[in-house]
């Protein structure tokens, strides 16, 4: 199928696959399969956009750019446990034992 906007560079078979795995969905359109590739490619794009256009650092978008534009946009909330910030493991686990501590008193 063709479109004014372009084929997607996303795989359809795997948006696909994620479109079939929530319950709510029986089917799935050649034409929903389409817009839903496109306006997640989109999303992509403009998401890496305001990320690189928020870094400190021009030279490379880094993954710690996306991740505070995820952590810190209002409107970005649902993306905060699938692009969490990073935190090195002896941080996480002083905050692991600070909270056991709280909850023991």
């Amino acid at each position: 199928m063709s479109s004014p906007g372009g084929s997607t560079s996303l795989p359809l078979a795997r948006v696909k696959t994620i479109m079939k795995s929530s319950p709510e969905v029986s089917s799935i359109s050649q034409e929903a399969l389409h817009l839903t590739g496109k306006a997640t490619e989109l999303f992509i794009q403009a998401l890496a956009k305001f990320s690189y256009q928020q870094s400190g650092d021009k030279s490379a978008l880094k993954y710690s750019d996306l991740a505070e534009v995820v952590n810190s946009e209002e409107t970005l909330q649902f993306l905060h446990d699938i692009v969490p910030r990073k935190i090195k493991a002896k941080d996480y686990l002083k905050k692991l034992r600070e909270t056991a501590a709280a909850e023991e008193n």
